[in-house]
């Protein structure tokens, strides 16, 4: 039996059942017109309709059925036994169209076409070098340069390398290309046999990598050093010159041409910001260093509000995080599913013990009493993470405000306790930290997240800089809020924070865990009362710094205990105190291993 899948094939370059019998051809309505989504045809070779078999009957494919006994008769033509319920006839009506276009380009010109766009890219990815003059592209099916024109496809399949050699990760890419207005696919492309063949995967390698926790449609991109899957650029009749062009174009700004404050050293190397404990040096100055502002955030993507001072507990500050949102199916709500939840507004009277949310969505206030359990109704667990999290659950009517807040049922937990602590030894593989027990309730990251005001001017400083030299429109500007960050320092040099390892606020001890790597979260944006995006500061910030990967803006922070007599019952932070970074005092351990928490975004 002869399968064949020309589901994207059929755009361009549709086989010819007279040169390449077939018993099956499967094709996409939406891979020829990018319209319907989601219908296709499987063609059958008449000889071959009678080996297919059916189990199960539904609406419109019997003749007859009696319903108390088991008696079917199934219809007769092949097409009716397998088109089970109501046919999708609206859609089926907009293929008509579809074909019109086809019949007025042709399908040579459009393979032509197709083909010409997809040689002229990959004869640009394979000229890309490095300063180094090591080569940035890998093709796979690049024996296609060797065939005529018309024979190569229409689809370019690649990985891109570093000067030294190693992977930049296919999400890197696709995170890169969409800041830029370019859409790719990445993976392995639902072709696991494929897959494993060019990139060299054995059998051993595809049990390791599921074993470190590797499945289809993760961020795990690069695994041991060999890429799980690559990136994929397919063209159509709609694509043109300049789409190549522009890719290409992308491809040489963001991989090949490395930013100068790289080059000038302006951003610390790469393993000193995500790795503090590498290469530390004692050359940074506290003088003028203060806090400026603590921002909590009570529940989980909501927002926060800020205070003068406030308590600390094992947790980072308390109540920070202590909440979150999960919808009926059991997805944990955030903004990047839920952009509205950032319109949630919270605060916290210490003094009263009382939760206070509003939304634009409720009329009323809601009120949450923290000291009484009049709203609970249970504990439960539940995973997040991959980490177990016993969580105190609150009653239908708290859960109907917040479903009406955020658009859909949902329920409100709070964190009870939460067991979770990994640190990376020198070789970056994870592990069971041993030094601190250090709890985290539900922030994403780690306890707290810091930000240097001088840091975000310097960024508004580049979007106002990009702005005049692209559109010459008003420069955008964000303030660190947009960052959801717990706590602002002022006084010192842009990105200063880059290098500490540890730091003193007030009293207080903290061990840096490295940059925190920044999503499109940040390019949300309120406007007359509704969340917006845009593509800054995230594109910006890509241009200058994008570290093995990640993009990082701000520092991620844990109480240290090891600095100090543990954690005091009254210990709080205080705006307006002063912060020492490591170069400021003495006495620092710089053997700990460093603690990491591991997250899915």
């Amino acid at each position: 039996m002869v399968l064949i899948d020309a589901a994207k094939g059929s755009a361009t370059h549709p086989p010819d059942l007279s040169l390449y019998p077939a018993d099956f051809v499967v094709i996409s309505f939406y891979k020829l017109f990018g319209y319907p989504t989601g219908l296709g045809a499987l063609i059958i070779r008449n000889d071959a309709a009678k080996l297919l078999k059916k189990t199960y009957f539904s609406g419109g494919t019997v003749a007859a059925s009696i319903a108390d006994i088991d008696f079917v008769r199934r219809r007769e033509s092949i097409e009716e036994l397998f088109e089970d319920g109501t046919i999708s006839f609206l859609s089926i009506a907009s293929i008509h169209h579809g074909f019109k276009i086809f019949d007025t380009l042709t399908t040579s010109a459009m393979c032509w076409h197709t083909m010409s766009l997809a040689m002229f890219v990959k004869k640009k990815l394979l000229a890309l070098r490095h300063e180094n003059g090591a080569g940035v592209c890998t093709l796979y099916g690049n024996r296609a340069l060797k065939i005529p024109c018309h024979d190569s496809g229409s689809i370019v399949s690649f990985n891109l390398k570093r000067p030294d050699g190693s992977w930049f990760g296919y999400k890197e890419v696709e995170k890169l290309a969409s800041l830029s207005g370019i859409q790719l696919r990445t993976g392995c492309f639902c072709n696991p046999g494929a897959c494993a063949k060019y990139l060299g995967l054995s059998h051993s390698d595809l049990l390791s990598n599921l074993e470190a926790g590797h499945v289809c449609w993760d961020d795990n991109d690069v695994i041991n050093g060999k890429p799980t899957g690559a990136v994929r650029v397919s063209f159509g009749y709609m694509s043109t010159y300049e789409d190549a062009k522009k890719f290409i174009d992308f491809i040489r700004s963001s991989f090949v041409l490395m930013p100068s404050e790289f080059e000038k050293g302006y951003l610390l190397g790469a393993k000193s910001i995500p790795y503090p404990n590498e290469g530390i040096e004692n050359r940074l100055s506290s003088s003028g260093f203060y806090l400026k502002s603590i921002t909590i955030y009570p529940i989980k993507s909501c927002a926060g509000f800020s205070v003068k001072s406030w308590p600390l507990s094992t947790t980072g500050l308390k109540y920070d995080r202590q909440w979150l949102l999960k919808s009926s199916n059991g997805e944990i709500l955030t903004q990047k599913k839920v952009p509205e939840m950032s319109l949630i507004n919270t605060f916290i009277n210490i003094n009263q013990q009382i939760l206070s949310v509003e939304s634009p969505c409720c009329k009323g206030k809601l009120q949450i009493k923290l000291d009484s359990d009049s709203h609970l109704r249970g504990k439960e667990e539940f995973y997040l993470h991959n980490q177990r999290y016993e969580v105190q659950c609150y009653e239908n009517e708290i859960n109907q405000w917040f479903s009406k807040a955020v658009g859909q049922p949902c329920t409100l937990m709070q964190c009870c306790h939460s067991q979770y602590c990994f640190s990376l030894s020198k070789n970056k593989s994870m592990g069971m930290c041993r030094d601190v027990d250090s709890r985290v309730n539900f922030a994403n990251e780690a306890q707290f997240l810091l930000i240097s005001e001088e840091s975000v001017s310097d960024l508004n400083n580049r979007l106002c800089s990009n702005t005049r030299k692209h559109s010459g429109g008003a420069p955008p500007s964000v303030n660190p809020m947009r960052f959801r960050p717990n706590l602002v320092i002022s006084g010192g040099e842009p990105y200063a924070e880059d290098g500490w390892r540890n730091l003193k606020i007030g009293n207080t001890f903290f061990t840096s865990l490295g940059g925190c790597n920044r999503c499109q979260m940040i390019n949300f944006y309120h406007q007359t009362g509704q969340v917006k995006k845009t593509n800054e500061p995230l594109a910006t910030l890509a241009s200058y710094r994008r570290v093995k990967g990640k993009i990082l803006f701000g520092i991620l922070l844990k109480y240290d205990p090891g600095n100090s007599d543990g954690l005091d019952t009254n210990s709080c932070l205080q705006v307006g105190e002063e912060v020492y970074s490591n170069s400021d005092w003495k006495g620092m351990d710089t053997e700990k291993p460093i603690c990491y928490r591991r997250i899915h975004v």
